[in-house]
């Protein structure tokens, strides 16, 4: 349990204070605030009061209940060296520590010592927030349990929703909840970005997996049809090569000199038979000019007349007998050579038969000649073929045994991409578990988790604790909380009704109610304990004088069981009247309130 205990404040050039301090002592007992303000005759109201409930606030948080700018903190007169100072101490299980803080403007300053050890933060926020910690209160909480002004806190049951619930936290300590639910949904959040993050990765090294598959597949595809390609040309090729080394057997070996032998000894014969054609036709011409030259001279001979066609004379019988015996002589001659050149012309044609024959030979031993170098030359382009086709297939062989070769390099790329992908996913597995945990714990640490068991197991409590103090103080309704802290108010007719329904007074009972069981709640809780509490204007507004005596029964009852320093500002004369503790008296003059002695007017 931790008791926070208010020992005394000094108040410096803050707002209305000038350069003389106001110091209050923080005693257990029933302490009214009252002033008179010289500046306005018979007025009470303006005096600086409500600046006490300021300074504490202040010192602090370093803001005041009011909400005014830094620059109008500071006193308007002096403008310089405001400055506040709370000493307190902490009892935490018997073991006390003893704080002063001050807290400055112009210039802007805090300090925090503990058993006078300076314990000052780096910075005045980081101070701040050490000082709100080590009360265990947030501004809400401290306003609405602690220092309960009438014109600046909006009272809670006038609060929105989310206000309410964010001021409960703070009075169950529930903030925690909040702060977890807060660091879960951030680390949540941070988990799902993660988890985007790792699924659009996952996706990326997915589709370079599938292209990579893909491109690894179309390489197996095209290299099976490249072998498919080359086994058909290869066997194509095997086919021709048998059909080759088919057609190279079946020729047959012809010898191309026998055949030049058989021609050369053509070809010297036939010079022979033209140059005895020539011979044969020189005589049979020779015999035929004969023949005709004989044959002319019968003719001239043969001419009929009586002289003879030479000498031109007479022919007498010697003459015609010589004449006759000549034609004879011719004829017979005529007939020799005739036989001559027939027989010569047997012999031409014979000759000439002979030549042809000998030319036909010639011819068809050429013809064979070039069947036969034909042949050869066919069959030395066969085998040409067919060395082209053997080598064309053993670069074939090379070329499917090269397919044969797979290329690892994609396959690496492949396996690599595998075992990524698989790291990824095991990535995205963890971080789903991840999520899991956190949508568990963010349940546990929501509205409808933890918060609302805790809530409920404390909320009868509360509702016992708020009625009581409701009954205490003559209140006509009752007000039940759920879990959800959703009040249902009920009145003395027993209708549902608003809040709002009610006058300011007996709104002001529903409030005053509530602030009791707060602060009760959190002392039972045993969080924090604050031996103080303040009230601003509490005796002054709405509440009538049965309802002061049965607020002040109650504040009274509180003292007494917790020792409490209840401070009341009050701007009523007869409120000095009620004070079990001190009378804090100020006083406003030109402008600059100061603490003075209770005149004794004010006692009567």
């Amino acid at each position: 349990m931790k008791y926070v205990n208010f020992d005394s404040i000094s108040i410096k050039n803050f707002l209305s204070v000038g350069e003389d301090p106001v110091e209050i002592d923080f005693n257990a007992g029933l302490n009214i605030i009252t002033g008179n303000n010289k500046d306005k005759v018979d007025r009470r109201n303006g005096v600086g009061k409500s600046t006490v409930a300021d300074s504490i606030y202040f010192a602090i948080f370093g803001s005041t209940l009011r909400d005014l700018k830094k620059e109008h903190i500071v006193n308007n007169i002096t403008q310089r060296n405001c400055e506040v100072e709370l000493k307190f101490h902490v009892n935490i299980d018997g073991v006390k520590s003893q704080y002063k803080l001050i807290r400055k403007l112009s210039p802007t300053k805090c300090y925090l010592y503990k058993d006078s050890e300076d314990i000052t933060r780096d910075s005045i926020q980081n101070t701040t927030e050490y000082i709100a910690k080590l009360l265990n209160t947030t501004p809400d909480v401290f306003q609405n349990c602690i220092i309960m002004t009438v014109n600046n806190a909006i009272p809670f049951m006038a609060k929105k929703k989310l206000d309410k619930r964010k001021f409960i936290e703070g009075i169950f300590n529930l903030q925690v909840f909040s702060n977890m639910l807060n660091t879960v949904r951030g680390d949540y959040n941070k988990v799902v970005r993660e988890l985007d993050i790792e699924c659009t990765k996952y996706e990326e090294i997915s589709n370079s997996l599938g292209v990579h598959t893909e491109q690894k597949q179309n390489y197996i595809d095209d290299r099976a049809r490249s072998l498919a390609k080359l086994e058909a040309r290869r066997e194509v090729n095997n086919r021709h090569i048998s059909e080759h080394e088919k057609q190279a057997a079946e020729y047959t070996d012809v010898s191309v000199s026998k055949i030049h032998d058989n021609i050369s000894k053509i070809e010297a014969l036939i010079p022979d038979v033209e140059s005895k054609i020539q011979n044969i036709l020189t005589k049979h011409s020779e015999y035929n000019t004969l023949i005709d030259v004989h044959i002319a001279k019968k003719e001239k001979i043969s001419v009929g007349g009586s002289e003879c066609p030479v000498c031109l004379s007479k022919i007498d019988n010697d003459h015609r007998h010589y004449i006759d015996e000549h034609k004879e002589k011719l004829d017979k001659l005529i007939s020799e050579l005739g036989d001559k050149s027939e027989e010569y012309k047997i012999k031409l044609s014979q000759a000439k038969e002979l030549l042809g024959t000998l030319k036909d030979k010639r011819d068809r031993q050429s013809s064979a000649l070039n069947e036969a170098r034909i042949q050869k030359q066919d069959i030395k382009n066969i085998n040409e073929r067919i060395k082209q086709l053997k080598s064309i297939n053993k670069d074939i062989a090379d070329d499917i045994k090269s397919l044969g070769r797979h290329d690892t390099s994609i396959d690496r790329v492949i396996a690599e991409c595998e075992k990524r992908l698989d790291r990824t996913q095991n990535d995205i597995n963890d971080i789903k578990k991840t999520m899991s945990r956190l949508d568990i714990i963010k349940f546990v640490v929501s509205e409808e988790g933890v918060k609302s068991y805790i809530v409920k197991k404390i909320l009868q409590l509360f509702n016992a604790k708020l009625s009581h103090y409701l009954k205490k103080m003559d209140s006509n309704c009752i007000c039940i909380f759920n879990e959800y802290f959703e009040e249902e108010i009920i009145n003395e007719k027993g209708k549902p009704c608003s809040y709002f329904n009610f006058s300011g007074a007996e709104r002001k009972n529903i409030d005053l109610a509530c602030l009791f069981a707060f602060m009760d709640i959190r002392r039972l809780q045993g969080d924090v304990a604050f031996n103080f509490s303040m009230y601003d204007e509490l005796f002054d507004s709405s509440l009538d004088e049965r309802g002061v005596e049965l607020v002040i029964d109650i504040l009274k009852e509180r003292i007494e069981q917790h020792n409490e320093c209840v401070m009341v500002i009050s701007h009523r004369k007869e409120s000095v009247k009620l004070a079990t503790g001190e009378i804090i008296f100020l006083e406003k003059q030109n402008g600059v309130t100061v603490r003075v002695e209770t005149p004794e007017t004010e006692l009567k």
